[in-house]
C-alpha cells in the first residue's frame, strides 16, 4: 500500500462516526416510512455523543432536521410514529426525566424528551456513518433527506474495513431498490446527489458488452477509487481492465451487475 493510500485511510481513521446496525440496511422492514426511521436514529445517536449517551431532543426539534414545517399535523405525526417505532422494536429508549426509570410513549410534540440509543444488533454487524458525511447530508438542499441517507446507508453498510480490503462499495443499484423499497429511478438520483454533494465518490465500468457496474467509496477516498475500483472488477470478472469497453467518474444507471 502505496504512502499516499495510509494517508487517506489514516485520515479517515481520525474521523469520529455512529455505528448504525446492518439490519437497518434493509429499511423496508420497518414499513412504510421505514427511511425516516432510520435517519430520525442516525441524528438521535450523533446527539447522544455526550457523557450520558442520551440525546435530548423531540418531535419538534428533530423535525428541524428534514427541513419540514413543524407546524403540519401529519409530519408531527409521522416524527411521533418514527420515533415510537424505534422504541418499539428496541433501537430507542425515550424518558421524560433524566433519572430515565420510566419509557414515555405519549409523545408531545412541544416537549424534549431524553431518547437514548441502545446500540441493538450492532454486536452482529454495522456500517460506520461518519458525522462529516451526515452533517452533508442535514444540509443538503432536498426534500428527500431520509431517503438520501437510506441510499447512502446501503452504500457505506457494504464498506469493509480491515487490512486486505479496501473501503470499496459495489452493491447492485437493484440491490438497494430491493432493501429500500424505494424507486429505481430515484435510488439513482439519490445516488447521483451524493456524488454531487462531494459525500460518496463513484466510479463506473463497462465491463464487456453486457455490463456497467458501479463502484463506490468515501469522498476522501476519491483520488485511490479508480484504482481500487478497476482491481475489484478485474476479479470479479476475471476481465483485464485494459479489456473494458468504457467508464468513468460519477454513477451510471448499470445493467447486467451481478
Amino acid at each position: 500500500m502505496s504512502n499516499e493510500t495510509k494517508s487517506t485511510t489514516h485520515l479517515e481513521r481520525e474521523e469520529s462516526f455512529i455505528k448504525i446496525s446492518k439490519s437497518l440496511i434493509e429499511t423496508k422492514h420497518l414499513g412504510k416510512n421505514g427511511e425516516l426511521d432510520v435517519y430520525y436514529l442516525a441524528i438521535i445517536k450523533s446527539l447522544a455523543n455526550n457523557f450520558q449517551g442520551v440525546a435530548y431532543t423531540g418531535i419538534s426539534h428533530i423535525m428541524k432536521f428534514i427541513a419540514v414545517s413543524t407546524e403540519q399535523s401529519s409530519t408531527k405525526a409521522r416524527a411521533k410514529n418514527s420515533l415510537l417505532r424505534l422504541q418499539e422494536v428496541g433501537h430507542i429508549e425515550i424518558y421524560d426525566q433524566i433519572e430515565m426509570e420510566n419509557k414515555v410513549i405519549n409523545l408531545k410534540p412541544s416537549n424534549n424528551y431524553f431518547i437514548k440509543p441502545t446500540g441493538m444488533d450492532e454486536q452482529y454487524g454495522f456500517a460506520k456513518v461518519f458525522y462529516k458525511d451526515l452533517q452533508k447530508i442535514v444540509a443538503m438542499k432536498s426534500d428527500y433527506k431520509p431517503k438520501v441517507f437510506a441510499a447512502y446507508l446501503n452504500m457505506v453498510g457494504y464498506l469493509f474495513y480491515n487490512s486486505t480490503n479496501n473501503p470499496i462499495s459495489y452493491i447492485k443499484i437493484d440491490s438497494i431498490v430491493k432493501n429500500t423499497n424505494i424507486n429505481r429511478k430515484s435510488v439513482v438520483n439519490y445516488l447521483k446527489a451524493l456524488h454531487d454533494e462531494e459525500i460518496l465518490y463513484f466510479v463506473h465500468f463497462e465491463i464487456n458488452n453486457t455490463t456497467t457496474k458501479n463502484y463506490c467509496t468515501r469522498w476522501i477516498h476519491r483520488e485511490h477509487t479508480p484504482v481500487w475500483a478497476a482491481s475489484d472488477a478485474e476479479f470479479q470478472y476475471k476481465v483485464d481492465y485494459k479489456k473494458f469497453k468504457g467508464g468513468g467518474i460519477g454513477v451510471s444507471d448499470e445493467r447486467g451487475a451481478s
